[in-house]
Parts: C-alpha cells; structure tokens; sequence
C-alpha cells in the first residue's frame, strides 16, 4: 500500500500561529479546552535554559493569545535553583471556572551544563524546591498559590476528582500518586505506582482514576475505597523492554470505554472500566509498515463522529511527524494526512491536540527547531495524499545533545551485569513492599506482604520468580532477621515471631509476643535461639524462640526509632546512649560501660548523632554509620575513632552488610531520600556506588537486556561472596522489585 509519505498537508487548510519562543521557550505540555470552550497553553522551557513557564489563553478563531502569567512573577524564584519551567499536564477546571495547575521541572539550574534534577535532589541551593500549586482566576489573572504539596518533587501530571475538594497528582522524581484536600491543605502520599516520569490520568465515569508505571502497569484509584488497585494489564512492545511504555493519551469512548495509548510503539488498548476487560487494536503506524525503530505518539483526539486523529513520529530515518486519521471503532485502519511541515517549518512532535466547536483540529509543535507554535487544521478538507501530490520540501533537524557533562552526570550502580527482579509485575503490587532481601545456595529470595507473609525464590538471572507462595495468614512482615543459612525470622503485625524455611516455604510460629508489648524491630541474633528486639519505646528484649519465653534486659535501650544494636560478639553489644554517646553493654552482666570516644556528629547536632547502622571487620574494627549520615570508625580496642564525612546532607546510614573480612557495603537514605549504596574499605573509605536506577538514557545502561527499575527507598541489600551478587530490594509501598548486580566495581575502580 503507497502512502506517499512525503507530501505535507496542503497549507490552504491550515492556519498557523507562532507561540513565544524569543527567550528561548521550546515547548509546550499543556494545552487544554475548558467546559466553557476557553483554550489555555502554557509554554515551557525544556532542557536548554533556565527558563520559567508562562501561561496563555489562546482564541482558537482568531489565532490570538493573551498572556496571563509568567511563574517568575507570581512566585519568588531563586537565582541558583532549578526554575518552575513547565505546567506539565496538570491543568483542571474548578467548578467555579478556575484553573488549578502545577509546576514542573526540566530545565537545568543556571550555572548546569544540562538538566540534573536526579543528581541535585538532595541539594538545598542548586537542586529544585518543589512544585508550587497553583489557582488561577481567567478572567482576573489573579493567581493564589496553595504552597509547596511535595519538597523536592516535581508534579508531573494532574486532576480534579469527581469531588472538586481533591485533586489529584504524580510526582516525576519518585512516582508516586498523591491527593492534597484543597480546603485542609492535607497531603495524602499513597505510594509508588511508577519508577518514575509517568505524567496522565483519566477518569472514567465513575471519577475512578487509571495511570501506568514507566514501564506500562496500568493501575487504578477508586477514590470510594480509597484505594489503588494494580489491573495487571500491561502495554505490550514488540521490541520487549528496550523502551518506555507508560501511558500518554486517553479518550473516552461512545461505548462507555477508555482507548488508552502508550509513548513509545504506541499500542492502542481498550478498556471496559466495569469488566476490565481489553480489546487490543494494534500499534498506529501505517499499515503495511514494519518499523524499525519504535514510532511515537503525539497526540490523540476525537472528531464528532469518533475518528481518531494523532501524530505519528517516524524514527527510522529524518521524518517530521505526520497527521494520521483513523476510524478505528468502525473497523478502518490508519490513513496518512501528511507531514506536518506549515511553510517548510518542520515539526519534531506534537504534544497535544483540540477540536473546536467548528471541527477545526489544533495541534500543538513542541521540541524543535521552530518550536512551540499552532496549528490548526480542518481536517473534514483532508484527504491521503494522492500519488501526484508533491514531496515536502524537508529541513533536517536532530535535537541536540543535551548531556553535557557527559558520564559523571551518570548515577546507576556500575556492574558487569545487572538485571531486575520486578515483583510488580508478577504479583499484586500491594505484597510487593519488599521486607528482607537473601541471597543462599545460588537463589535470591524476598519477604513481603501486606496483611499476610509472602515468599519469592529465584535465580541471579531470571526476570521473574519461579516460587511464590504465600506462607503466613496471620499479619504482615514488621522485621526480618537471618537466622541460618536458610532460614528467616519475621516479626508480623499481629504479634508473632515466625521462622520460615527458605527452601521449602515451611512457615511456623515459634514466639507469641504479649499484647502489652509492641515490638518494632528485630535487632539481632545472640547464640542459637536468642534474638534481641527493641519495643515502641526503645526497651530491649531477649526473645528465646525454644522456650517461647520474652525477657526485657535491664537498663538497655536504643535511642530512636532508627537506632540499631551492633553485636561485637555473644555477650557485648555497641549502641549509641543519648546525643553522641558510645555505649558497650554487656548481656551476662546487664550493664552497659560508656566509651572515651563519641560519634561524629554535625557541631550543634550531636542529638543526631545515634548510630543506625554497622558491621565489625575481621580484625575487630568497627564500621558505623549515623542518623545524621556520618560514617566513623572505631578500632579494636574501641578506644579511637576515624570520621570519613557524610554523603548528602540529609538521610542516615543503614544497612551495613559484610562483603568480606575487610570490606563494607551498605546503605544511604531514609523513606524521603533517594538511596544510594554505599562502600567501605580502610584502603579505598567511604565511596559511593550509586543509586539502584535501571534507567535506560545513557549508553551504559541503554542496551542492558532487562526490565527498568529506580528504587528510592532501599529496604535491603544482600551479597554473595561466592557468586559476587549484590541485591537491592525496594521496600517502597505497592511497587516493589529487587535489582541484581553480577560483578559490581567496588571502591574507586
């Protein structure tokens, strides 16, 4: 079938309008019709400058637009942080017509050699503050804004509910799904629903809230239960993992169904919200062709008679994005319209697109050479291109390379082979928040669970579990202890310790802990059948899991509820007493000993000081880490001690596992940071490894054969000498996986 690809569509139905781009602005990411048939943009700076983003409302008939806002002159914007540079995605109405929206992040901090949200998230002074939200008056410009809902996050994609007191949003940095109660100001997180940077949501008519993960899990909020649901369904590539597949348009069908599409290979499923079932009806290239290179989306709306009308981007050789028609629910297949190339202005993407009340299509430029401007089209004058028409005049254009700084800038966790566990997609989100990470005779198994205990085994290499048994009713895994070379101990949330045999799933209660007394954390093991376990006020207990019997030690108890027991051997244990306070504590004895020596400590800040995390060397040294992030040591004698710093300047230490006699690796980062794994050794310090991101925009990761992956919160880690396997578990809500590294380069390698 010819297509006569070339040919542009013919100018004499088109109409072009030229958006703002003397400062530089390059983009746009909203542009939106309200009930009232008002048309909004807002226009947005990408990658380049430091550029803050301006908000228009734009008269689909006359082509006019009128600025209502620069977000520089609303809100104070500090001379080195990352700018507020788009309104991505986030754009709503009230119902008394007011616009609610936020800002977004992707334009370096002035002073960057490219965009680095990633690398400066923790930074106070060069990273990005957070996304303001924002409601705007249209007929006023007034614009109130509601503050900051998340610090440090950028919003990437919102919505009203059904009830107009909630919106809706989704945070590119972590992915997660948030609710802020607009009359109370209340931020309700309710966890991880993506590795990162997926922006839309559609309701359906029901006001039930559909997204997907980056790697295209489509899932659900039904705001009555309050509660996410993962649907299992998943966008499917004919090109497996190598790219993203998250959702990036939806329309609502006539028969009461959602056609949901996703970024890259663009498969168009649909939905039936009450069934759930799925009708899949092919990718939107042409038919007859085969790409070679995934093609994109940009773009997708619906004339009165629901045709379906879309960008399609070509990424085989230069091709500007073509209009393509298609009357898919009558059985048609994809018709070419032509390159969208108005007075040989070539267009790289399309990032949105409207009808207006005259069947005038406006398509929004974004991302290249000429970018951002209008067009509108009437569509109803368009036909495929017939063999005579003429070839557009092209002008080339590659979009720069933006990575300027090149692979320092890069932050995964170099190893020979790294492959991902991801749990979510063969169980339900919810009991994938993985608890403990272990790694025994050649399998890498996982605790998880939500109201109940579930186990994974698998291989270093496979892409999915090849057990998962769900081992204990009961409750929820609390903490988790090693207790043998194959087995675990679990503290569950309804007050029991049970031992769980790795290899065969076995699963027993071995300790019923009195209703009067809330244990928290497993702290350690003494002997054989000891472990030791603090309770909600910090007192520490000997659980005896052969005689079934509790005793609280006297006069020992950790600080804080991130304080942890370092075991020096069978009877003395290392913790912090208050501030910067070293302690030994002598089990037989019941008596504790206060050290010459103290932690390190922030001057002013020795109250967070208490040691959250650390292994003894071989040669009796002792590694530890702080709440407050700092690593020291002490030596055998434990009569002095080494500072080796911190690496952010927030989040503690954690984590500490043994790689060998000499060596240490642990964890950086708390629930609200962004972890990184750590190493130490006395010949080459405190290095850091890198953060578990399996994000696959630089050459070092791009062509690993494995599904993407970006842990924040780190529940765990677990090393193989034997095979050199280092895990990562995520132990953060409802999304969770583990990432395997083979052949990690330790130290300053």
């Amino acid at each position: 079938m010819k297509h006569h690809l070339n040919a542009a569509i013919p100018e004499q139905y088109t109409s072009f309008v030229q958006l703002p781009n003397s400062e530089g602005h390059n983009a746009v990411w909203d542009f939106v019709r309200s009930p009232d048939g008002r048309f909004f943009v807002s226009v947005c700076g990408e990658n380049e400058k430091p550029l803050t983003a301006l908000l228009y409302e734009y008269y689909p008939e006359s082509g006019e637009l009128r600025l209502m806002f620069d977000v520089a002159k609303i809100w104070v914007v500090d001379h080195q942080q990352m700018p507020p540079s788009k309104i991505h995605t986030s754009i709503d109405f009230l119902p008394d017509g007011k616009l609610i929206m936020a800002t977004h992040n992707t334009a370096p901090a002035p002073g960057h050699k490219q965009w680095m949200f990633e690398q400066f998230y923790e930074h106070p002074w060069e990273g990005y503050p957070g996304s303001i939200l924002m409601i705007v008056d249209p007929d006023t410009n007034e614009v109130g804004v509601k503050g900051i809902p998340v610090p440090r996050e950028s919003i990437y994609g919102g919505m009203l509910g059904n009830d107009a007191r909630y919106y809706y949003f989704l945070g590119y940095m972590r992915g997660h799904f948030y609710r802020i109660d607009l009359e109370t100001n209340e931020v309700t997180d309710y966890g991880k629903v993506s590795e990162f940077s997926s922006c839309r949501l559609v309701k359906d008519e029901r006001g039930r809230f559909y997204g997907s993960s980056y790697t295209g899990g489509i899932w659900r909020y039904d705001p009555e239960r309050d509660e996410i649901e993962d649907l299992k369904i998943q966008f499917q590539s004919p090109n497996g993992t190598k790219h993203r597949r998250q959702f990036i348009f939806a329309l609502h069908t006539p028969r009461n169904t959602l056609l949901m599409v996703d970024n890259v290979d663009s498969e168009i499923i649909e939905l039936h919200p009450e069934t759930l079932e799925v009708t899949r009806h092919g990718y939107i290239h042409l038919p007859g062709e085969v790409p070679n290179n995934p093609y994109g989306i940009g773009g997708f709306a619906a004339d009165e008679n629901f045709v379906l009308y879309y960008g399609l981007k070509a990424n085989d050789d230069y091709c500007p994005i073509r209009l393509v028609r298609w009357d898919l629910l009558n059985g048609g297949q994809p018709e070419n319209l032509g390159l969208v190339v108005p007075n040989g202005l070539d267009s790289q993407y399309i990032c949105e697109m409207i009808f207006d009340d005259r069947g005038i299509l406006h398509m929004v430029d974004v991302c290249g050479q000429f970018s951002p401007y209008i067009l509108a089209v009437d569509v109803k004058q368009l036909q495929p291109p017939g063999e005579d028409a003429p070839a557009a005049d092209l002008h080339p254009y590659w979009e720069p390379a933006y990575n300027g700084v090149g692979s320092p800038a890069f932050m995964h966790i170099v190893a020979d082979r790294t492959v991902t566990l991801p749990l979510h997609q063969h169980m339900d989100w919810k009991h994938t928040v993985v608890s403990h990470v272990r790694t025994a005779a050649g399998n890498v198994y996982t605790v998880s669970g939500q109201g109940c205990i579930y186990l994974t085994e698998s291989d270093y290499t496979a892409h999915a579990p090849r057990r998962i048994e769900r081992v204990y009713d009961g409750g929820a895994p609390v903490s988790c202890i090693d207790l043998d070379d194959r087995s675990v101990a679990v503290l569950t949330a309804n007050g029991f310790i049970v031992e769980i045999d790795l290899e065969s799933g076995n699963c027993r209660e071995t300790l019923a802990v009195p209703r009067e007394l809330e244990l928290v954390k497993l702290q350690g093991r003494l002997g054989k059948d000891n472990l030791l376990a603090s309770d909600r006020e910090g007192g520490i207990h000997i659980c005896n899991l052969g005689g079934g019997i509790i005793r609280r030690l006297n006069g020992l108890r950790v600080e804080t509820e991130l304080a942890c027991l370092i075991q020096l051997d069978d009877n003395r244990l290392l913790l912090s007493g208050p501030n910067d306070e070293l302690l030994i504590y002598a089990v037989a004895e019941e008596r504790s000993d206060k050290l010459n020596v103290r932690t390190p400590s922030i001057r002013g800040r020795s109250f967070k000081a208490t040691v959250t995390g650390g292994a003894v060397l071989a040669d009796g040294t002792v590694v530890a880490g702080t709440e407050d992030g700092m690593l020291f040591t002490l030596s055998p004698d434990h009569g002095a001690s080494t500072t080796y710093g911190r690496l952010y300047s927030s989040g503690e230490l954690r984590q500490f596992i043994k790689v060998n006699d000499d060596e240490v690796i642990g964890v950086y980062g708390g629930v609200r940071d962004a972890g990184h794994v750590f190493h130490f050794s006395k010949a080459g310090g405190f290095v850091d490894l890198g953060r578990p991101r399996v994000i696959k925009d630089n050459n070092e990761v791009a062509e690993q054969d494995t599904e993407w992956a970006d842990i924040h919160y780190i529940s765990g880690l677990a090393y193989s000498n034997e095979d050199d396997l280092l895990c990562v578990a995520s132990g953060e809500k409802q999304y969770g996986c583990v990432v395997r590294y083979q052949g990690v380069q330790f130290g300053n390698a």
